[in-house]
């Protein structure tokens, strides 16, 4: 019988194969599966279509980035919400500059709104300001030109009662358009809105690096300020893996204090899945530190429109709120 001749680099014809080979199976130590991970990914930078590499992309400014993603997605046209984002990133700088040098803490709410509200007023992109801490919200005169959009802001998130060197503090901002008519002062039901009609959002987180997140519905960016420049380049996009099954709580231990409920689900699951606590004192720093390692989130005196609904928004839907009147159950 003759012989099967033998295939070029010791390769078996597939007629050869009687049956399929055999899976190799791994010791019992490595039989484990990997822990569920959850990924958040935002789509490709406008600018990234035509750009190489991640070197040219992190060369893009912060008001190019919003002109070319306002282009492939416009909001309104008369471009009033680029210039108003512009004017937010540029106040953003100067709140930077003004927590970095100021060791006396002189930075209160009411003189950082005062800022931007005349930032606002000189430009005219903006009709009513609504911040967290005020107890009305901030209109016009009639002498200034009234804007398309709605600013609610928070305006500086810090530690209060830790120590004067403090690790971290933020700002979350949040625009909505407005409901009454164009050239006229603000009206309350401009403030009645879904959290959802909102065409943009964000927060700056300032520390040894100012970062300044934003998103206009379409994927979330993320920007780190140039010392010297003085302005806002773009981080190459990267993914954020989150594991599935939090191993962090990030969460005010005085807070557990005072509300029962909460204190008891989080107690159950610190002991049931071997969590640790931590926080930074402030909502935008917790936020911050959740985007890079995961967890859950806990807090207290989150104002709805000016922190609960700009900060999921500018986190790709990561951080979700929930009410804190019953137990929760893990």
């Amino acid at each position: 019988m003759p012989a099967t001749p033998t295939p070029p680099f010791g390769r078996l014809p597939p007629s050869a194969h009687s049956q399929p080979p055999a899976k190799r199976l791994k010791p019992s130590h490595m039989a484990t599966a990997a822990p569920p991970i959850m990924e958040i990914v935002s789509p490709a930078s406008p600018m990234g279509l035509r750009l190489s590499s991640d070197v040219n992309k992190a060369a893009t400014v912060f008001l190019s980035h919003v002109r070319r993603t306002f282009a492939r997605f416009p909001v309104d046209y008369t471009g009033e919400l680029v210039r108003l984002l512009d004017d937010i990133a540029t106040f953003t700088c100067s709140l930077a500059s003004s927590v970095a040098y100021d060791p006396a803490d002189s930075n209160s709410d009411t003189a950082i709104i005062t800022q931007l509200y005349r930032l606002l007023a000189a430009d005219g992109y903006c009709c009513i300001v609504l911040a967290k801490g005020m107890d009305q919200p901030l209109t016009f005169d009639d002498s200034v030109l009234h804007g398309n959009y709605v600013v609610c802001v928070s305006p500086l998130d810090k530690d209060t009662i830790g120590s004067d060197e403090r690790d971290i503090a933020g700002m979350t901002f949040s625009v909505y358009k407005r409901k009454s008519s164009a050239s006229l002062p603000g009206r309350g039901k401009d403030l009645q809105q879904k959290l959802l009609h909102q065409v943009a959002a964000g927060y700056a987180a300032f520390s040894s690096a100012t970062t300044l997140y934003y998103t206009m519905g379409h994927g979330v960016y993320s920007f780190v300020l140039h010392p010297v420049a003085l302005q806002y380049f773009l981080q190459p996009a990267m993914k954020l893996v989150l594991p599935e099954n939090p191993t962090v709580v990030y969460s005010d231990r005085a807070m557990l204090k005072t509300i029962q409920p909460i204190s008891n689900s989080l107690s159950k699951l610190v002991h049931k899945m071997c969590c640790s606590m931590f926080t930074t004192g402030c909502l935008v720093g917790d936020v911050h530190q959740l985007l890079q390692t995961g967890g859950l989130l806990v807090a207290a005196d989150v104002h709805l429109m000016c922190e609960a609904a700009p900060l999921p928004s500018s986190s790709s839907n990561a951080v979700l709120w929930l009410p804190m009147n019953s137990e929760l159950e893990f």
